[in-house]
């Protein structure tokens, strides 16, 4: 089983693996689309086709947001980051996808946003990053041992220029979010969280509160708003602020946070509910959202295909430009992927993954 470790937990050898595997699929042609496309940036340009989908049967114009706004935020991110990680460790056998603890924001700015990981954090207007192997480019003094010299033309980490959303082709950060970080306890409530309303089922309010942030209180009582998912990107700022954020190597490490605090979500309410199952945490098909009172979008309904894992189904589209869509990778030759099926975990594939606690 794969174990995704706090990022400033990490080892310098764990650290450097999963930097020269980012770097090596940075530079990894992609087996189909224009020339110079490489893996990585399939990756970049999936995020944001995701949320233009055309499900089968749709009248012209209508579009679904597969990957937000709405329950199948949790699940299709977990395919997505797997997807990714497998991807990194066909380059680099045994890495995966350290998380960002959020709240150990000490930590993360002693340890992880440094010149020798994933680069300095921006508090001003968005600029390129001036330390880090993700610069571009990277002089070559200053390439490190692991740097991969048995590929032709690895000078640094650039930006596809049809994914650079106006930030540039060198990766920028920079904001001026100061709601960040969220607090522990906060967001060890989040973790419980657990709104029993009749007929509603509490993912939704977790989920919510998850991707969107919720009101909490500080030590004094006071309302106050505790940052999460979207927040987190904003505060990065720069590519990691659009829709291609995961321009940014930031993103997977955001998003492991994400997806394990919903790890945590469910351990908890599968240890509650004796005898449940992963599927009972996860609202029934039929179940209207609280918030809009509307059926659950296609792609997000616990037995709904998510797409682009949605095998040789004919009929699906996404409405991004001509030169986006020709960057996106082609699931058609794997096995459909619903919500269900990643619901788990430990079974999502033949390996399976869990998380380590922080140190």
């Amino acid at each position: 089983m794969d174990i995704r470790k706090n990022a400033v937990d990490l080892t310098d050898e764990e650290r450097d693996r999963f930097l020269e595997a980012v770097i090596r699929l940075k530079h990894r042609p992609a087996s189909s689309g224009p020339a110079g496309l490489n893996v990585y940036d399939q990756f970049v340009a999936l995020h944001s086709a995701v949320m233009a989908v055309v499900p089968p049967g749709s009248p012209p114009g209508t579009t679904v947001n597969y990957g937000h706004w709405n329950i199948g935020f949790c699940p299709w991110h977990r395919q997505y980051l797997r997807r990714f990680e497998k991807a990194l460790q066909a380059e680099v056998p045994g890495v995966t996808v350290p998380y960002w603890d959020w709240t150990d924001h000490a930590g993360a700015t002693a340890k992880l946003f440094t010149g020798d990981f994933l680069g300095s954090l921006t508090s001003d207007e968005p600029e390129p990053l001036a330390d880090s192997v993700l610069r571009n480019p990277v002089p070559p003094p200053e390439r490190p041992a692991w740097w991969p010299t048995d590929i032709v033309g690895v000078t640094g980490y650039a930006v596809h220029p049809l994914l650079e959303e106006s930030f540039g082709t060198s990766l920028a950060r920079g904001s001026d979010v100061a709601e960040w970080p969220p607090g522990r306890t906060h967001i060890a409530r989040l973790e419980q969280l657990v709104l029993q309303q009749p007929g509603v089922h509490p993912f939704w309010y977790f989920w919510a509160a998850l991707e969107e942030g919720f009101m909490g209180r500080d030590d004094n009582g006071a309302q106050v708003f505790v940052p999460t998912h979207n927040t987190g990107h904003n505060f990065i700022g720069g590519h990691m602020s659009g829709a291609f954020s995961p321009n940014d190597p930031v993103f997977w490490l955001h998003h492991a946070n994400v997806d394990r605090l919903w790890a945590n979500w469910q351990a908890r309410r599968l240890a509650a509910v004796p005898g449940s199952k992963p599927q009972d945490h996860y609202p029934p098909p039929q179940q209207l959202s609280p918030f809009t009172h509307d059926p659950q979008p296609p792609g997000h309904a616990r037995d709904d295909r998510m797409w682009p894992w949605v095998g040789t189904t004919p009929g699906y589209d996404t409405l991004v430009t001509s030169h986006v869509k020709a960057l996106l990778p082609d699931f058609s030759g794997d096995p459909a992927v619903s919500v269900r099926d990643v619901l788990d975990t430990r079974t999502i594939d033949a390996e399976g993954y869990a998380y380590a606690p922080p140190l």
